[in-house]
């Protein structure tokens, strides 16, 4: 098993090695994102061990074969003392081993660990949905992490930008104060604009290096030259037909309804703890005396022997009630990812339909902005307006750019919201171009190593006899 793990870390360096040293576009981003996350590596470990779970369940329908050596040394007081010396041993002692060799085969349980296998395969499919869900927040949170960076390196450059500007609003207020043009009032105004617009740069700058540390935390690299982020992916025209879609595919709900199904089986398990268990043993007993040359006991038997638990201080009953709650526990869960779900893709796609209508009034608005605000700066130059109202249509400007830098982050990071909430947002679905992680694979070699070929014919003769029955 380490050895195992040492090749899974040699793995994981090397293709940190051989991934490129910044992620150039979206799509290396997301793809190193599901090759290196520690989150997605660590919910496929606990897929893996949960496959242990029907390997475990499974091992009470397959023979048990133990060992037992006993070796026992015993004193015969009966017989009277015949060593000489008190310092010596007395009495005849007699040293006896003893080699069991027990094969026990389960012939009847009324069912009992047939449903714990189904149940455990019931827990197994919720838990590769769990790490289906665990994948849609990792690429969903990096799509944010890239998006986030490229907002904020925009605000930064509006926010030198601005500072510029005002710089040259400041110059050109002293210079005409200079000549008489203005006041000092014109200069103080122009200055105290400029000291909050350093202000806000140093605030900008701040938000782009918390928005550069979430990306490294979930990506695993610093953000380096990121690029133009590809057409989002094509979405329903409406949020009725994507819901359709979620109600179906989100793992979040699939992952309820296995749960709900594992309840299920393990409640009916629970109900047959009172039926009787039958189990056919065959033994193998031998044994000599120490030093012997002959086997004192040399015996094989055979014997078919049931079992009916009565009475256990009603811990039977309490098995029962519990399980019986939480699959009312389960079902309740089932219907309350439907209602997640809805809400979550209704508001994913509000969220879309508002931020793409914004920005083409937000286009306008910054259109219009300019306009305004080169007209007043011109005017300002004639004396025909002030220089508090030439600011004022600099921030106007400068509002106006920064909520389409917005309104174009809101309406990409909703998009890939929407395909989230529809349960689709996979590398797979992507087409990342990377390795998917198979559970299968890690499952059909935790089988192999169990049943062998006998383990393997007996499944499916039960299965067959199962089928038979109805049951």
């Amino acid at each position: 098993m380490f050895g195992r793990l040492k090749r899974t870390g040699i793995a994981v360096a090397i293709s940190l090695s051989a991934l490129p040293s910044h992620a150039t576009t979206l799509a290396d981003a997301l793809a190193q994102a599901y090759q290196t996350n520690p989150q997605l590596l660590a919910q496929q470990a606990a897929l893996r061990a949960t496959d242990e779970g029907v390997i475990s369940a499974r091992a009470n329908l397959l023979p048990t074969l133990t060992q037992t050596l006993t070796v026992n040394r015993t004193t015969d007081y009966n017989t009277p003392k015949t060593s000489p010396s008190p310092l010596l041993p007395s009495r005849n002692p007699t040293t006896f081993w003893n080699h069991n060799t027990q094969l026990t085969i389960q012939l009847f349980d009324g069912g009992a660990d047939r449903l714990g296998v189904e149940a455990a395969r019931m827990t197994v499919l919720a838990g590769r949905q769990a790490l289906r869900e665990l994948e849609q927040v990792i690429l969903f949170n990096t799509v944010q992490a890239f998006m986030n960076v490229r907002r904020d390196q925009q605000f930064v450059r509006l926010a030198r930008n601005n500072v510029r500007v005002l710089g040259e609003q400041v110059r050109a207020a002293k210079d005409r104060f200079a000549v008489g043009e203005v006041t000092r009032t014109d200069v103080a105004q122009a200055e105290a604009r400029l000291a909050a617009a350093r202000s806000q740069l140093e605030t900008n700058l701040g938000n782009l290096r918390r928005s550069e540390s979430a990306y490294t935390a979930v990506v695993g690299t610093p953000p380096r030259d990121l690029r133009n982020p590809p057409p989002a992916p094509v979405l329903p025209n409406s949020a009725d037909k994507a819901e359709a879609v979620a109600l179906r595919k989100h793992p979040r709900i699939m992952q309820a309804q296995f749960n709900a199904k594992a309840a299920e089986l393990t409640a009916k398990a629970t109900t047959k703890n009172r039926h009787p268990t039958i189990n056919g043993v065959l033994d193998y007993d031998f044994g000599a005396r120490a030093g012997g040359n002959e086997l004192s006991t040399d015996e094989l038997s055979a014997s078919i022997v049931g079992q009916w638990t009565l009475y256990q201080g009603g811990r039977l009953d309490s098995n029962r009630r519990r399980d019986v709650a939480l699959l009312q526990q389960a079902l309740s869960n089932v219907q309350q990812s439907g209602y997640l779900t809805r809400q979550g893709l209704r508001d994913a796609y509000t969220n879309w339909q508002v931020a793409s209508a914004s920005i083409q009034s937000n286009r306008e608005q910054v259109r219009a902005a300019q306009v305004a605000f080169d007209g007043v700066r011109e005017e300002a130059k004639l004396g025909a307006r002030t220089t508090l109202d030439a600011l004022d249509a600099e921030q106007e400007l400068l509002s106006a750019r920064s909520q389409l830098v917005t309104a174009i982050r809101d309406q990409y990071v909703a998009q890939y919201q929407v395909l989230a909430e529809m349960g689709l947002l996979t590398a797979e679905h992507l087409g990342l171009g990377v390795p998917i992680y198979n559970p299968d694979v890690n499952t059909a070699a935790s089988n192999r190593q169990q049943l062998g070929i006998l383990g393997d014919k007996r499944i499916k003769l039960l299965e067959k006899l199962k089928k038979r029955k109805g049951d």
